[in-house]
């Protein structure tokens, strides 16, 4: 996906490349909007067959209430996804190994060393955040050099990292 030749330039700009909308609508947009369209299907339902104005209340405003947290969910990956615009964060990369991240960089790396039931795992912390670092962004980051992490504005999700 970042491997691509024009996702660098485009990503260099500040837009996100078209290639790189399946990182916003993934699998989790799609479950929310499964889970929001039946959350909507079933508000109707029941607002058609209940018989008093408390089964409407007491059943249908939670139902809308979730509808709408769904609705809003998929809204923010829908918006970064065809707006397109990246925030990055651009700066000295640090690799903390195992040690707790901490804003003393612009951008962190952290190793969750392996345990008992669980696999190495790998976080990035940017612009005061923390998040997942795949495989794939781990290989190009470049730790104790400058580093431009790309971030949707929205929904807050890594998109792509790379070495300045």
């Amino acid at each position: 996906m970042s491997d691509r030749p024009e996702v660098e330039p485009a990503n260099r700009t500040g837009r996100l490349h078209p290639s790189q909308r399946g990182k916003l609508l993934d699998l989790n947009f799609w479950f929310a909007a499964v889970a929001g369209l039946a959350a909507l299907v079933a508000t109707v339902g029941i607002a058609t067959v209940a018989e008093t104005a408390g089964e409407v209340l007491g059943t249908v405003v939670p139902l809308l209430a979730i509808t709408g947290w769904f609705a809003y969910v998929c809204w923010r990956r829908l918006a970064d996804a065809f707006d397109g615009r990246l925030t990055a964060v651009t700066g000295w990369t640090h690799d903390f190994d195992s040690a707790r991240l901490t804003d003393e960089y612009p951008i962190g790396l952290h190793r969750s060393p392996e345990g008992f039931k669980s696999l190495e795992s790998f976080s990035l912390r940017a612009a005061g955040r923390t998040y997942p670092l795949e495989r794939e962004l781990r290989e190009r980051i470049r730790p104790d050099r400058v580093n431009t992490v790309l971030i949707a504005p929205r929904s807050k999700l890594l998109i792509n990292v790379l070495p300045a």
